[in-house]
């Protein structure tokens, strides 16, 4: 089972590589994302949201536009990103539990986790900006 890197993130959401970066690269077990910079500018930064098939490669399985920071909740993951200093430790709370993510070289940061059937404590956390 191939892990999901920033290369494989852009070949897996089909991007040029001569042009998309990634920023910021999620993973947990067999769900990822990765902050997709399309063209390379920092202009238009795209979340896309990865799922492990049975053969262990990564399939993009919904790719929107995120800006440079922002949540959001899919069928199987839910994501928060933004920027920040360089190598800072980011904390999140999500449904109880802290977590630490650590910023690029760039600042980009990104916090991933299973969505859960708890559908009205994630909106609820969403809405307050908790997440």
């Amino acid at each position: 089972m191939k892990s999901l890197d920033a290369q494989s993130a852009v070949t897996a959401g089909g991007w040029d590589s001569r042009y998309a970066v990634a920023v910021a690269v999620a993973t947990h077990q067999d769900i990822a994302a990765a902050l997709i910079d399309t063209n390379g500018d920092e202009a238009d930064i795209d979340l896309d949201r990865y799922e492990r098939d049975t053969d262990g490669h990564w399939r993009e399985s919904v790719s929107d536009s995120a800006g440079g920071s922002g949540t959001s909740w899919s069928r199987r993951i839910v994501a928060t990103w933004g920027r920040s200093t360089p190598h800072e430790i980011v904390d999140i709370t999500y449904l109880g539990d802290r977590y630490s993510v650590t910023a690029s070289d760039g600042g980009w940061w990104l916090f991933i986790a299973p969505a859960t059937d708890d559908s009205k404590e994630v909106q609820r956390q969403l809405g307050k900006g908790l997440l």
